[in-house]
């Protein structure tokens, strides 16, 4: 858990929960780590949702009409060849030896 998340703010709310779904929480998670267990499950889900929505919004932006030049797996794949080797030209260009150019 983050401190942001112990800082923020906590509300109370009532949820019905299915029986065999209330029993297995019990078994698994302690007494005193429920809530915490239920909000980050609830954080997983929502942002699931998000990134759902957002697909579902930006269905249609990419079309191949609009990219000619990524026809074929092997124009993707050249595309990509070439997008890594501008970043390894980058990376060289920053002098920092710690980064391994062929990442």
């Amino acid at each position: 858990m983050s401190t942001a998340e112990r800082v923020e703010k906590k509300e109370r709310i009532n949820v019905l929960l299915p029986s065999s779904l209330l029993a297995e929480l019990r078994e698994l998670v302690p007494p005193r780590e429920r809530s915490g267990f239920i909000a980050e499950a609830t954080a997983q889900r929502l942002l699931q949702l998000k990134q759902q929505r957002a697909l579902r919004e930006s269905r249609g932006a990419w079309t191949d009409e609009n990219h000619p030049e990524l026809q074929t797996q092997e124009d993707m794949r050249n595309w990509l060849k070439e997008l890594r080797a501008s970043t390894n030209i980058r990376i060289e260009g920053m002098g920092d030896d710690r980064i391994s150019p062929g990442l």
